[in-house]
């Protein structure tokens, strides 16, 4: 499965112009937001709660509980583990990676209207953070098959159409040929597994990925009498992910001729931002109970995919050790991606400002996320592609629910919170929740706040180095610990 941890699936034997797959959706659909502390530490449930800033990314609405302007920065450290396992191998590896960065920045402008009813109109202006793309995954193990079967059976398929060497995809089976891990013997063409593809290599594979998905917002809410409180964000989502991956193999058992070891590489940096609307109302229907909705119109991102591959083959016959090494041109594409629209409501409960239970729900369609890579390239080719591709994502995704739960108890100017995250699994042959559990402390003073806040996700997921490879299995924990530091002015 592919949801809060990673996964990646380096399909060998694709065209060079496509970069993108189906599950490069759940990037940007499958969002953790960060934010402030007190709406880590809270589980994030403000759908009806309000007076936040990382509201403006949830329920706009929330924005006309502020009473103040405010100015709000929120530091974090990131920490992530992940556990990797091949099948039929008991040997679980670990890999982990920490970062720092901020989770938001927000101002906050606090108006009076005029009009007797309105009591407030708002404007916030800022940057929350949607997701964090910071992961290490390495296994290793024993396995049949080997990437040059894959390799072998991609260029294999051209020559049997027609084609010749000089039509091998550079990034994939081009490099293998020139690395002479595919080569031509008596007139056949050949690789070292040829008759024996079965055998059992070591592989390992270590994948690297960083980055992250900003939000800048500018939201405007009013309060109206008291009772009902409306609201209306412009989101600007800001992606800056790279992945490095390296996927190894060799046989030290020597069960392969000639064959010693290869490495294949592959690089890409996706970078781009979008457009998105959130409208959300709060409605107070005592001084203790309030009941919020919101709803989010689709993303539209455009994006620039900038990829590259590496692949290098040793081997030893009856002239000694050999060994090539060759690199890819670079390749680059440019294609919009729409994510689903949502829909949330929630409510809250507040007794006597002492404590506050909130409660969200929140419905998403996987499925509805859809790729345009004819925007630029109107061939038949990327026609068929990007028609293949959507109904790809129609198949492996669903509709799913996410849930949150969070409190704050207050005693005279400290705060203490908790919550929990339910994230519904959004892969269609997965049922169940992935979680997350969080917990903050709170000093507030008349102009100046601070909050620390803590987050920890449970998940699992899965890496595959290319189309037919044993599929190693992950666990992943990741901790979030953010500081805000706010001023009421």
């Amino acid at each position: 499965m592919k949801t809060y941890i990673l996964a990646v699936c380096l399909f060998l034997g694709t065209a060079p112009l496509f970069a993108q797959f189906s599950s490069d959706v759940l990037r940007y659909s499958y969002l953790q937001p960060g934010g402030t502390a007190r709406f880590m530490g809270a589980g994030g449930a403000f759908t009806a709660l309000g007076a936040e800033f990382s509201t403006l990314s949830q329920n706009p609405a929330g924005l006309a509980f502020y009473r103040s302007s405010e100015l709000a920065l929120t530091p974090a450290l990131y920490f992530a583990k992940t556990d990797a396992t091949l099948p039929n191998d008991n040997v679980s590896n670990t890999d982990s990676r920490s970062n720092f960065g901020f989770d938001n920045f927000g101002l906050v402008f606090n108006t009076t209207p005029s009009g007797p009813k309105w009591k407030t109109f708002n404007v916030g202006i800022g940057l929350n953070r949607m997701n964090s793309f910071q992961q290490s995954v390495f296994y290793e193990g024993t396995n049949a098959g080997s990437i040059i079967n894959k390799l072998y059976d991609n260029a294999n398929e051209i020559l049997q159409s027609g084609g010749t060497e000089n039509d091998f995809d550079p990034f994939f089976s081009g490099l293998a040929y020139k690395a002479d891990g595919l080569y031509f013997q008596d007139n056949v063409f050949t690789s070292d597994f040829e008759g024996n593809r079965d055998a059992v290599v070591t592989r390992s594979q270590q994948v690297n990925t960083y980055g992250r998905m900003n939000e800048l917002v500018l939201s405007f809410a009013g309060n109206y009498d008291e009772k009902l409180m409306v609201g209306v964000t412009v989101g600007v989502p800001i992606v800056n992910y790279r992945l490095e991956s390296e996927y190894l193999e060799n046989d030290n058992a020597g069960l392969v001729q000639y064959f010693d070891d290869l490495s294949y590489t592959d690089y890409l940096r996706t970078e781009g931002f979008g457009i998105n609307g959130k409208f959300g109302l709060v409605y107070k229907v005592s001084q203790a109970l309030r009941l919020g909705a919101a709803f989010h119109t689709p993303t539209l991102l455009g994006l620039t995919d900038t990829y590259s591959n590496t692949f290098s083959y040793t081997f030893t016959d009856n002239d000694g050790q050999s060994s090539a090494k060759e690199d890819s041109p670079e390749g680059k594409s440019d294609y919009k991606l729409r994510t689903p629209w949502r829909a949330m409501a929630g409510a809250s409960l507040v007794v006597k400002k002492f404590t506050s239970f909130s409660a969200d729900i929140e419905v998403v369609d996987y499925s509805a996320n859809n790729f345009n890579l004819t925007a630029n390239n109107t061939s038949v080719e990327n026609q068929q592609y990007e028609r293949d591709l959507n109904r790809e994502v129609q198949r492996a995704y669903k509709q799913a629910i996410n849930l949150r739960f969070g409190t704050q108890i207050s005693i005279a100017n400290f705060r203490i919170r908790g919550g929990v995250n339910m994230l519904g699994k959004p892969e269609e042959n997965q049922d169940g929740f992935n979680m997350a559990y969080s917990g903050g402390l709170g000093v507030r003073g008349d102009a100046f706040y601070i909050d620390l806040g803590y987050q920890r996700y449970l998940g699992n997921g899965s890496v595959q180095a290319y189309a037919s490879a044993p599929v190693a299995n992950t666990e992943t924990s990741k901790s979030n610990i953010v500081l805000t530091l706010g001023l009421k002015f």
